[in-house]
C-alpha cells in the first residue's frame, strides 16, 4: 500500500461553506451556526482509496482559508506547498460565483504552476433561493480548467464524499508521475 501526504487548499469567498463542506467530509456533521474563519484552520483526515488496482493511504490535510478581503494580502502565505484545491462558491450568491476566477489567479500565480482543483458550487439544498445555474457552474468550471464541478450540500451531504475523493485521486495521480 503506497502512502501519501497531501495539502489541500480550500478557498473561496467568506460564508460559501468551506468550513461546512470539510467538516460534513471528516465528520458526517454540520453546524448551523456560522463562525467566520480567522486567517487558517488546518483539518486533516486520513483515508484509503483503491485506483487501477492499486490500494493508497492517504493523509488529507486540508487548509480552510478564510475568505474575507481582509486576508487577500497573506493567503498566498497558506497556498505554498498545495498539491491540490478546492474552490468553493455560493449557489445563492453571484459575488462569490464572480471571485472564483480571482482566487484561482491568487493561486496559480503564487504557487508558479497549476495544481488540480475541483470547483464546488456549494448550497444546493437552498434551491428556493439559488442564483447561479448548474450550467453556469459547469462553463466555468471548464473555462477555468476544473478537473470535476459539483453541486453540493454541506448540509445534506450531496455530493461531499464524491468531490473530495476525487481531489485524493488526482493528487495521487500528480505525486505517481
Amino acid at each position: 500500500m503506497r502512502s501519501y501526504n497531501f495539502k489541500i487548499v480550500v478557498i473561496g469567498d467568506s460564508g460559501v461553506g468551506k468550513t461546512s463542506l470539510i467538516n460534513q467530509f471528516i465528520s458526517k456533521k454540520f453546524d448551523k451556526d456560522y463562525i467566520s474563519t480567522i486567517g487558517v484552520n488546518i483539518l486533516l483526515k486520513d483515508i484509503e482509496l483503491e485506483k487501477d488496482q492499486e490500494k493508497y493511504k492517504i493523509q488529507m490535510m486540508f487548509w480552510d482559508i478564510g475568505g474575507q478581503e481582509k486576508y487577500t494580502n497573506v493567503r498566498h502565505m497558506f497556498y505554498r506547498g498545495a498539491n491540490g484545491a478546492i474552490v468553493v462558491y455560493d449557489l445563492t450568491r453571484p459575488v462569490t460565483f464572480n471571485a472564483v476566477p480571482i482566487f484561482l489567479k491568487d493561486l496559480e500565480d503564487t504557487l508558479q504552476k497549476k495544481v488540480p482543483f475541483i470547483l464546488l458550487g456549494n448550497k444546493v439544498d437552498l434551491s428556493d433561493m439559488r442564483h447561479i445555474t448548474q450550467e453556469e457552474g459547469n462553463n466555468l468550471g471548464e473555462t477555468t480548467g476544473s478537473l470535476a464541478f459539483f453541486e453540493t450540500s454541506a448540509k445534506t451531504g450531496e455530493k461531499v464524499e464524491d468531490s473530495f475523493r476525487i481531489i485524493a485521486e488526482a493528487c495521487i495521480k500528480v505525486a505517481s508521475k
